[in-house]
């Protein structure tokens, strides 16, 4: 089974350090020392002061290790433990270790951990899952190698089972997918290895991940299908609506210059939806969607760091102007389906912001806005209109008021 990994000599972290600090990294290998460095899904910075690298050299001492600044380090049960100097007394998810030599022989240790040490505490339980998720099924496979194997029999049984229990109602088969996501992460948790690797959260994460995904590829079509015959009436009325709206431009529904530049690549990304094979991936894929649609040229953000306004904005646009012919069965998929994920986590943010925002076009809310918009135009000329974004986003916290409870509008 493979753990988290990447290539230390293309991390950019490490390269400039290598760079800017030759001295530093000549004085860990003659103390034999270690050289934290933050993974790279983990780095938001594109550039360090020379002293930036100071905190992330350790030497050996008697009772642990010391920055090359005098900051005090503990390592254990694969943990990071930041002491006297630093902010805050937490700790830092080791990832994997690696020892290299210089010119002279000498040896270091390289520790790749889940985050910088700068990086607000409060963020890292979001961080680390968000930078660590499998991507796509070649993840899955090659996180679980042979072990995939294991979940096969348990899969061809539920298969068969289902032909004979499909005209049961959605809870059922709600509860039977859970108990085959469970019963299958059971089976791969009696190898001792895997035990023991589940120790570590982060292996658990992810194991966690690849055996919902693997599991819900194998019985995609017939659970897929389930949810798309029961979302097709609202399906078939949602498309109606969305078809009235296809003369909406950007302007109309507040969507700012800055991100239309980024919204053809955003549509391409969503045109993937349906090809996604389990309410995880199709759950990625809108994050991506969302991330693509909002970076700007200067940097890109975190979802939660858009304002509700901005991303609602962009998020409707998409929603009318994408061709995805089935958005309930879709969100209903992944709204039931899906076991894996934190309720408060970023994914789950994206998830409440698709929802709100279907529901909102479902209920009229966006042709009502945008015929009041015009009103106010034609009526008020002299007096600046209020954006539509700002009335709409006005009546989905009103609609849903607890959809977003964890969003942090900029």
């Amino acid at each position: 089974m493979a753990v988290y990994d990447e290539n230390i000599l293309k991390n950019p972290f490490y390269l400039a350090l290598e760079k800017q600090r030759p001295d530093l990294c000549s004085q860990v290998a003659e103390l034999h020392g270690i050289v934290l460095v933050p993974c790279c899904g983990s780095l938001t910075l594109s550039s360090y002061s020379d002293s930036h690298f100071d905190s992330y050299v350790l030497q050996p001492v008697e009772d642990g290790y010391k920055t090359a600044d005098g900051k005090e380090v503990r390592i254990q049960d694969r943990q990071v433990l930041l002491g006297s100097g630093f902010p805050a007394p937490v700790s830092i998810p080791i990832l994997f270790e690696e020892t290299f030599y210089n010119d002279r022989e000498q040896s270091y240790s390289i520790l790749c951990v889940s985050r910088p040490m700068e990086m607000d505490p409060s963020l890292s339980e979001v961080s680390t899952l968000s930078s660590y998720s499998l991507r796509s099924l070649e993840d899955v496979r090659e996180f679980l190698g042979r072990h995939a194997q294991k979940m096969d029999k348990h899969i061809q049984s539920f298969c068969q089972a289902f032909r004979e229990q499909e005209r049961k109602g959605l809870r059922h088969h709600i509860d039977s997918v859970n108990g085959l996501y469970t019963k299958c992460l059971q089976c791969l948790l009696r190898d001792s290895h895997l035990k023991l690797l589940a120790k570590q959260e982060l292996q658990m994460t992810l194991l966690k991940q690849a055996v919902e995904m693997y599991v819900h590829h194998g019985i995609h079509e017939l659970i897929f299908n389930f949810v798309g015959t029961l979302e097709a009436s609202q399906d078939a009325a949602f498309n109606k609506t969305t078809r009235s709206l296809q003369e909406l431009q950007q302007k109309e529904l507040g969507v700012k210059p800055e991100f239309s530049i980024n919204l053809s690549r955003a549509k391409r990304e969503l045109s993937q939806l349906n090809q996604q094979t389990s309410p995880l991936l199709k759950l990625l894929c809108l994050r991506r969607v969302a991330l693509t649609a909002t970076q700007t040229p200067r940097r890109t953000v975190s979802i939660e760091a858009v304002s509700a306004d901005d991303l609602l904005s962009v998020v409707l646009y998409l929603l009318v102007k994408t061709e995805i012919p089935n958005w309930m069965a879709n969100l209903s998929y992944i709204r039931n389906f899906c076991f894996s994920h934190s309720s408060k986590d970023e994914l789950s943010y994206c998830l409440s912001t698709f929802e709100a925002a279907v529901e909102y076009i479902n209920l009229g809310k966006l042709q009502n806005s945008v015929r009041h918009k015009h009103t106010a135009v034609v009526a008020q000329h002299s007096v600046p209109s209020v954006g539509i974004s700002c009335v709409y986003v006005h009546d989905v916290f009103w609609m849903f008021p607890g959809v977003f409870q964890a969003m942090k509008v900029s």
